[in-house]
């Protein structure tokens, strides 16, 4: 029984995310966060939406104020952005305490799998197999007072279909930063 307990304790420890975060910083200071398209890989750019939206989804849960993507956006493109200070100062122009920021590095949809095989009649059969969706996520948080990355996590999840491995993903990277700024997990 102690070696399953032992088993456990690694696969856990094992599953931690990679948090990172300044220690002398206020995180209790920020209400109202402006959240970018994460960068993502070729072929997968309508991810970097949709963990924007889920990140969204995750703060507002928690009583985070979240800037509209689009203000946002149009903000980012109308100032072209050279410098992390400029970054910082138009998510403060937008009225936001700070912007999360961040990439999907690993992106694998679901797939199927077709196995080929001769029954003991002669016939041909087939099974199908699917293989686990996996994603993985950085992320950072910007004061938009100094352009000073004050937060930063990682983190990859598994699943059966993109959709879960999305939200898996978001959900242990944020869930630390919730802490962190005070809310309820």
């Amino acid at each position: 029984m102690k070696i399953y307990k032992i088993f456990f304790i690694i696969l856990l420890l094992g599953c931690a995310g990679r948090q990172a975060w300044r220690k002398d910083y206020n995180f209790s200071q920020i209400r109202t966060i402006a959240i970018t398209k994460f960068e993502s890989s070729e072929g997968a750019e309508a991810t970097g939406a949709a963990v924007r939206d889920i990140f969204t989804k995750a703060l507002i849960e928690t009583g985070i104020s979240v800037v509209d993507s689009k203000v946002f956006d149009k903000l980012l493109s109308q100032a072209n952005p050279q410098t992390p200070k400029m970054f910082a100062e138009i998510g403060a122009l937008a009225g936001a305490d700070a912007i999360l920021d961040g990439a999907i590095y690993r992106y694998l949809p679901e797939k199927e799998e077709r196995i080929y095989y001769v029954s003991a009649d002669g016939k041909i059969g087939y099974e199908t197999s699917y293989y686990n969706a996996k994603v993985a996520i950085t992320a950072r948080l910007i004061d938009v007072k100094t352009g000073d990355v004050v937060w930063a996590n990682s983190d990859y999840y598994e699943s059966f279909d993109i959709q879960t491995a999305l939200e898996g993903a978001v959900y242990t990277v944020i869930r630390p930063l919730k802490k962190l700024l005070n809310f309820p997990l």
